[in-house]
Parts: structure tokens; sequence; C-alpha cells
């Protein structure tokens, strides 16, 4: 018994080993196939890199002309087929094509047992949009597959997926702040979104949340019994910018979703953790239109320096130094603080004492979103006393309109007097002021010799005075021919300021040159978020000036439709609009831009001065 039971051992083992040494010599592929190889710009295919052994360093190929929506999502496989045993690990991607063309796929590579080894390329032929070729099957309501191979399917939205917008309040006054919020609800599983849309908030000035570096969190409620996947996908800060019925457009977006199909499991592991019977599904939703009721401010007691501010704010001021010399430099910092349209409010009128040279402040700027837009803006004035004495800067205030008290408020500021005492280092300045002396009190020795003057001499006739000469005539008449030319002078000034569109307009590149000076900054700091934002300031506001079109009136279509009837060239109008649908998409999902910023401001330069040059054409 003991010998017949060694002899079982041994040949278990044997068995053992010589099928970990089989499986072991099997050769190592890599491999690389896609859902699909033809299709259309925009629809999404799955690309999988498949290895049948253990592998390690994997690096994937350039994917810079596909959108990629999800990966490396990573899987194992292991298979047990009459005795013989595999394994496979799998990594795949969910593409999208961003132009027509075809291309190609390179390589993968992985490395197992210490060699690299690269999978296969791929050639992938994109022809036509797939919202051009599936436009007459949505309008049939019909729902149209990706790919026969593909796992993604496309349908409508219903109960299963949904977005709801909330406003924090339906009825506001002008300028009032208003939050909206866009939340997606969906029963399947969310993988992703893509081609979403947002609203234009006409009407509106709209700070977008801040959301660099952040990504869509998911999480769970219960609605009317059902649980859903909850997506907070957006939140906007309005300021109504005109009174009356304003209309918040709906959100529309796509969605990418995991439901069960009736596919079978294809191996015994599917079957045991229940796998294979699952896609990827695109289902369309739409919000609906919000109507928000602007109220006009009252007209009832509203302070004269009032400049538009509505919220809740504070005010503080402050001087450097009280106590000056002449010619010596005195800052006075003005700092506004609350909660509302911070952003849109103005410095205070500050009446300065004669005698001050001033120079406009210099603006600092910091915000939040923890919920409500608020923060801190700060004025800083450089003043110079050109003269001694005691001033005085009062009368300095801030009003603001309090939509929760329904009135305004008025923030006085403290009073600052300044003493300012002569430079005694005036007559380094060329400021002195020296001694009058009467010539009479200079003796004048008629009998000392004088000393004689050498070189040419100029020489007058006797009794030749400066009195009745052309000289002295000239200058009498010159006041009389200064005062002319003034006033002549400022009646052409006005004549040519009194038209406050044209103003504007020669005004509107200048402008926008001086915004694009804080793109600038944000450039050098590589903040994408602050550079896209001013950059679509900077344009909005050099097209509504140019055009004489209020801000709140802008929209993309109205834009090119009023640059076409100043013969705008369709290449101009075609990358104005280019620019501001990639300030738009990086407000909103920043990842999706990949363009260069550097480029971008350089474009941005370039578009104001070719429509400056084709206007003036």
């Amino acid at each position: 018994m003991m010998i017949k039971k060694n002899s079982y051992s041994l040949f278990t083992c044997f068995s053992i080993l010589l099928f970990l040494l089989s499986f072991k010599l099997t050769a190592q592929k890599f491999t690389a196939q896609t859902s699909r190889n033809q299709l259309a710009v925009g629809e999404l295919f799955q690309i999988s890199f498949t290895l049948n052994a253990s592998g390690s360093n994997f690096k994937a190929p350039n994917l810079s002309d596909f959108d990629v929506y999800s990966g490396p999502n990573q899987s194992t496989s292991m298979q047990i087929v009459n005795g013989n045993m595999s394994q496979s690990i799998s990594l795949s991607y969910m593409l999208s094509p961003k132009r027509e063309g075809r291309f190609t796929i390179a390589p993968a590579s992985i490395v197992v047992n210490g060699n690299k080894i690269e999978s296969n390329s791929i050639a992938i032929d994109v022809k036509g949009n797939a919202n051009q070729q599936n436009a007459g099957s949505r309008s049939s309501g019909s729902n149209q597959s990706v790919g026969n191979n593909a796992g993604v399917a496309s349908a409508s939205s219903g109960d299963d997926v949904f977005i709801k917008t909330t406003v924090s309040k339906k009825s506001c006054f002008l300028g009032e702040q208003v939050v909206v919020s866009h939340k997606i609800y969906s029963k399947p599983t969310l993988r992703g979104f893509q081609n979403y849309k947002m609203p234009n908030y006409n009407g509106f000035w709209s700070q977008n949340e801040n959301n660099k570096n952040k990504q869509v969190q998911l999480s769970q409620e219960n609605v009317d019994g059902s649980v859903y996947y909850v997506a907070d996908f957006s939140t906007s800060y309005l300021f109504p910018q005109r009174s009356g019925q304003l209309t918040i457009e709906p959100m529309e977006v796509e969605c990418v979703v995991r439901r069960k199909t009736s596919r079978q499991p294809q191996n015994i592991f599917e079957q045991f953790f229940g796998g294979g019977g699952y896609e990827d599904a695109v289902v369309k939703a739409k919000s609906k239109a919000m109507v928000i009721d602007v109220k006009a401010l009252p007209e009832n007691n509203k302070p004269a320096d009032f400049n538009g501010a509505v919220g809740n704010f504070s005010l503080k001021a402050e001087i450097s130094k009280e106590k000056v010399k002449e010619n010596e430099s005195i800052n006075l910092k003005l700092s506004i603080t609350g909660r509302g349209n911070i952003k849109l409010t103005d410095a205070p009128k500050i009446n300065f004492p004669e005698g001050f040279e001033t120079y406009d402040p210099k603006i600092s700027e910091s915000y939040s979103e923890a919920g409500n837009f608020s923060g801190t803006k700060t004025y800083d004035y450089l003043l110079i006393p050109r003269k001694s004495g005691e001033f005085t800067i009062n009368n300095l205030s801030f009003s603001y309109f309090d939509p929760e008290k329904k009135s305004y408020v008025n923030i006085p500021a403290p009073e600052f007097k300044i003493e300012v005492t002569p430079d005694p280092n005036g007559s380094a300045n060329g400021n002195s002021v020296q001694a009058y002396v009467p010539k009479t009190t200079i003796e004048e020795k008629r009998n000392d010799i004088r000393y004689i003057k050498t070189g040419d001499l100029k020489l007058e006739k006797a009794d030749q005075h400066f009195f009745n000469s052309w000289k002295h005539y000239a200058l009498l008449a010159l006041p009389l021919l200064c005062f002319t030319g003034f006033i002549v002078s400022k009646k052409s000034y006005d004549v040519r300021n009194s038209d406050v569109v044209a103003v504007k307009q020669r005004k509107a590149a200048r402008l926008a040159k001086k915004q694009l000076q804080k793109a600038e900054v944000f450039l050098k700091q590589n903040n994408k978020d602050g550079f896209y934002q001013e950059v679509s300031i900077a344009l909005y506001n050099y097209i509504s000036n140019k055009l004489n079109i209020p801000i709140a009136d802008l929209s993309k279509d109205n834009i090119s439709l009023q640059l076409t009837k100043q013969n705008i060239s369709e290449t101009t109008i075609s990358k104005l609009n280019d620019t501001l649908n990639d300030c738009d998409i990086a407000r909103y999902a920043p990842a999706a831009v990949s363009n260069d910023i550097q480029i971008v401001y350089n474009n941005t330069i370039e578009l104001i001065k070719n429509i400056e040059d084709e206007t003036k054409a």
C-alpha cells in the first residue's frame, strides 16, 4: 500500500508540472482589435488590447485623433476547456473620431517576462457625420445602433434617464443672483457623457462654477420609489441684465449608460459572475426650459451714487499715510466685499482735492463659488499731492440694492485728512522760488571798465525798442489765436464724441486688448480656466462695442449675422465662432480642450486685428 500511494503522488506531481510547463510554453500573444473599422464622426467604438499572459508597463498608442470617453478599462478572464487552462488580460478604450479621414492606430506595447512586445496596428475609416447620417432616423423616432459589434446602442430618454434643472428662485430683481444647477438622473449605470449643449443664458450675465480638475461625482437618490444614479453636471450663477420674462433654455446631453442585453455569457466565468449580458448605450436627454420673472429696481430712494450693485456688500477704505511731503505718493485703497454681482460693480466716485495728481486705480479681484458667487474687489489709487496744505477726502460712499430687504443701502467711508508739508528738496526738483530783487537796488558804476566782448557781435539800430515791433504785436495776438484754436478743437472733439456708438466702436479694439492683458497673466500662470474666461469676456465685450449690441442680446447666430452685414469674411467669422466655442467648452469641460493656450492667445489678437482691418476696408 505504501509503494502504491507514493507512486500515485509522484504521478500527480508530474502531471501538474507537465501542465504548468505546457502553459508556460504557450506562445505569448498581444493583439489589438476594434468593434468596427468604418464609422462616422462622433460615433463611439471600442478598441481592445488583449494579452494571453501576465504583463507590465503597458503603453497605449497615441489617440489624439479621437475623443476618449472611457479607458483604459481592464478585465481578466480564465478558461478551462478539456483540461487545458488559458488566461487573458484585456485593456479597452471607448473612442470617438474627431474628424473625417483614414487613421492608423499605432501598436501598443507591454513587457512580458522582461521582453517588450507590441500589438498590431489598426486602420480606421471615418466618413461623414453621425448626427447628419442619423438625422432622418431620429426624426422618425427609431433607435439607431452605433455598430453591430460595438456593444453601444442609441436610445431616447424617458423615465430611465432625464435631466433636472433647478433654480434658486423663479422671481428676482434686476441684477440679483440666481443659482442654476443641472443634474442628470439615470436608472442604468452612467459611463460618461458626449455631445452636450449648454444653455446660452440669453439676457443673463453668467458665471460658471469653476470645474477645473473636477470630475463628475455620482450619488444615489430615491425618486418616487426608484433608485437613480445622480450626476451633478454643472452649476452656474446668473445675473439678469434686463427686466421681464427671461427664459433659461433647455440643456441637452448624450449619456453613455450600461444596460442589460440578451447576449448570452461566453464562458463559465461570465455565467458565474453574471457578466456578458451588458452593453453601453447612448441615451439623449433634454431638460425643460425655465422662466425667470425679473423685476426692475425701484426708483424711489435710489441714491445718486448707485451704479448697479445688487446683493449684500461691505466697504472698507484705508489710506497709507495722512502726513506727507509735496510730490510724495499716497495709496488710497477701497475694498468691496460681499455676495452678488460684484464682478459687474464699478469703483465709487471720488472727488479728490485740487492739487492732487491721480491715476487710474489698480484693480485686484478674488472670488468664491461655495454655493453663492461672492468675493472681494479692490481698487488701489495712487495719489501725488503737488502743493502743501491741509486737504480732506470726504463724501465717499458706496450704494447697493439689497434684494432681501428690497431697499437701497448706503455705506459711508471715513473721512481722511491729509497734511502736506513743503518739500525741503524742492530746489533739486526745480520747484524752488527765488527771491525777487528790484532793479533799483542794482547800482551801475559807469566809470568802471567793462568786459570786452570778443567774437561775432549782434548790433542793433539805435533807439530800436521791443514795444510797437512786430514781435510785440505777434505776442499780443498769440493768446487770441490759441483761444480760437482751443474753441475749434473743443467743438471738433464734442462733435466727434457726441456719437456714443462711434466712440464705442473706435475704442472697442483698445478695450479688448486691455482685457486680454488679464488673459496674458493667466497664460503665464498656465491657469486655463481664468485664461479662457478672460478671452471670452474680451471677445464678447469687443463684439458688443463694435456692433453696438448689448451683451445680454449676444448669441453666436446673432454675432455671425451682424458681422456678415459688416462684410466680414466667412473665414474670420468661422475663427471667431471656433474661439468662442473653445471658451465655452473650457468653462464646462476643461478636460475636453487640448489646444495650446499660447496659440489661442495669439489667434485671438490676430482675430481682433482682422475684424478691425476688414471693417476699415
